[in-house]
């Protein structure tokens, strides 16, 4: 029962003090769907690093074709495009190599944006940013690789550069499909029930 002193305000209770927290825990709650996401992204990377490849090809010769520009030469006049045109070429046959891309992928996924919702990252833009940076990488690499075999700078950095813009796209699908899947925010932001 409670105690009053004067004018009637309340000074404690007589009842014992509950040892029981009914506050939340530290404890983070269990995330769902992280490696089934990670596996879809890797079979999604491979898939729209060659379709982006292929839609890049197509409006690149497109151009050329209307403009009646010449296409790009691999030879004596390697340039900025014809490096370029390379690293297209790379990226469009990118599921050729499937077996090693897409194992790579899921490797690269899980050890950065498939620990974010483990680390309770809410926020979309990491996710963004990593995915493209990975995604610039893993494509941007190989192809300014094989663009230093043209021994020109300029076909180098056409190659470099070219790849980087196509990882750096399939990147972002990547991440907005794994944000689509694991649903982070949701999961992390779910209220606890509190039982009196």
């Amino acid at each position: 029962m409670a105690e009053f002193g004067p004018n009637g305000a309340a000074i404690g209770s007589g009842d014992p003090v509950s040892d029981r927290d009914y506050a939340l825990t530290d404890e983070k709650p269990k995330i769902r769907r992280v490696l089934l996401a990670c596996f879809l992204c890797g079979i999604c990377a491979s898939i729209s690093v060659a379709l982006i490849a292929a839609i890049t090809a197509f409006v690149f010769s497109s151009a050329t074709s209307a403009f009646g520009m010449p296409a790009a030469e691999f030879g004596e006049r390697s340039n900025f495009m014809s490096g370029a045109f390379m690293a297209v070429m790379m990226a469009g046959f990118n599921w050729v190599v499937f077996y090693i891309v897409i194992p790579v992928t899921w490797v690269m996924l899980f050890f950065s944006i498939g620990l974010f919702p483990r680390r309770g990252i809410l926020r979309h833009a990491p996710y963004y940013r990593w995915g493209a940076i990975w995604g610039a990488l893993l494509v941007g690499a190989p192809t300014g690789i094989f663009g230093v075999a043209a021994e020109n700078q300029g076909a180098f950095l056409g190659a470099l550069l070219t790849g980087l813009a196509i990882g750096c796209a399939a990147g972002l699908l990547c991440a907005s499909l794994f944000l689509a899947i694991v649903r982070p925010k949701q999961q992390l932001s779910l209220p606890a029930a509190d039982v009196f």
